[in-house]
């Protein structure tokens, strides 16, 4: 006869599930410290902790917060620990799950979210953030959706702390008293979290100011022609029979171009418009146009981790229009769930949208 587990021990079994993956993870083969800070400002903390401090993110995101029932769930995994000591694996595992849950409630009162509601909300916003970004956030289109969703939801709290503090009397704010000093976890644990735990709202690692001059110079482009000049006009000659799959490997390009146009090796008769800050890739994006259809195509958008939630992929596509114009825009392939918001953004009063159309005739994917 199956048990049904209650509320407590539902959330230690998902804590469980997360220290799983994690204990996984500590033990692959690796560095043996991992930076959890920036380029700029690195932070080196061991592998283990790490990890940790990645899946307490889950787990605070799972559990909203709330710093009650991550305690509690501590107390049930270490519980069921203890229980599973002839098995050492799995009293490890029940361990790390503890681990989990107690540094998750230790993010929760660094932020003060354990007396402050709006402190949690946005806690939980920045972790949800963090951790999309963790997992995705190679992804440009998935990086920019979460930044601005992050951005409103803040917004969204901070509007709703004005209105909450509306009619109320001058003075401090109360709070209980020696929180501190009755919380349940140790002053190094939450010191640990606070020199170690992610950053959750950094700025891009570039330069502001250099993104903006990148930006800035989005429609100065260095173009690079998709055949040698031989090839192409044996291409020409042959009514666009010959060498119409040929592709140049060289170009001739300024080396400080900050924006090229070449052709793209990912697919045939497709072209790739990229920025550069001097030695640095910062963007990407495929596209392919057919005037004959009046349409065009943009695939897979793509910004160095450093350059992401800074427009570049805004301006690229708005340059691209200005140079075709009269398309009408589309992608290839479906979008991610994550991605939605972000194509409808840049899409909105575009012809197309940038919706999913399959290729014309005219134009190879590669």
């Amino acid at each position: 006869m199956t048990t049904e587990r209650t509320p407590v021990e539902q959330d230690a079994f998902q804590a469980w599930i997360y220290a799983r993956n994690c204990l996984l993870y500590e033990n692959d083969p690796g560095p043996a410290e991992l930076n959890v800070g920036t380029a700029q400002e690195p932070h080196y903390v061991p592998r283990s902790l790490a990890w940790q401090q990645g899946y307490a993110m889950n787990v605070l995101v799972d559990f909203d917060g709330d710093h009650a029932r991550l305690l509690a769930a501590a107390g049930e995994c270490q519980a069921e620990a203890d229980r599973r000591a002839e098995s050492p694996y799995q009293a490890q595992e029940w361990s790390r799950a503890a681990d989990l849950c107690t540094l998750a409630a230790a993010m929760v009162e660094g932020a003060g979210g354990h007396h402050d509601d709006k402190a949690r909300q946005r806690m939980v916003a920045s972790c949800r953030h963090e951790t999309t970004m963790m997992a995705l956030g190679s992804i440009a289109a998935v990086a920019e959706s979460s930044a601005q969703e992050l951005v409103e939801q803040l917004a969204a709290i901070d509007s709703e702390c004005a209105a909450d503090s509306e009619g109320l009397p001058e003075g401090p704010a109360e709070h209980p008293p020696d929180d501190t000093a009755t919380s349940p976890i140790d002053d190094d644990v939450l010191q640990e979290v606070a020199a170690g735990v992610f950053g959750l709202q950094q700025e891009p690692l570039a330069d502001r100011a250099a993104i903006a001059e990148l930006t800035a110079c989005a429609d100065q482009v260095a173009w690079s022609p998709d055949r040698d000049l031989w090839h192409e006009l044996i291409y020409r000659l042959s009514g666009r029979r010959l060498y119409r799959r040929y592709r140049t490997r060289r170009t001739w390009l300024p080396d400080d171009a900050a924006w090229t146009d070449t052709p793209s090796f990912n697919r045939l008769t497709w072209r790739t418009r990229a920025a550069y800050l001097p030695g640095i890739f910062a963007f990407a994006v495929d596209y392919q146009v057919c005037r004959t259809c009046g349409l065009g195509w943009v695939e897979e958008p793509y910004t160095e981790a450093e350059f992401q939630r800074s427009g570049l992929a805004r301006v690229a596509l708005r340059v691209l229009r200005s140079n075709y114009p009269g398309l009408s825009w589309h992608t290839l392939g479906g979008h991610f769930r994550e991605a939605i918001a972000f194509w409808k953004a840049v899409g909105a009063g575009v012809p197309g949208g940038y919706t999913q159309r399959p290729p014309c005739s005219h134009i190879e994917t590669g």
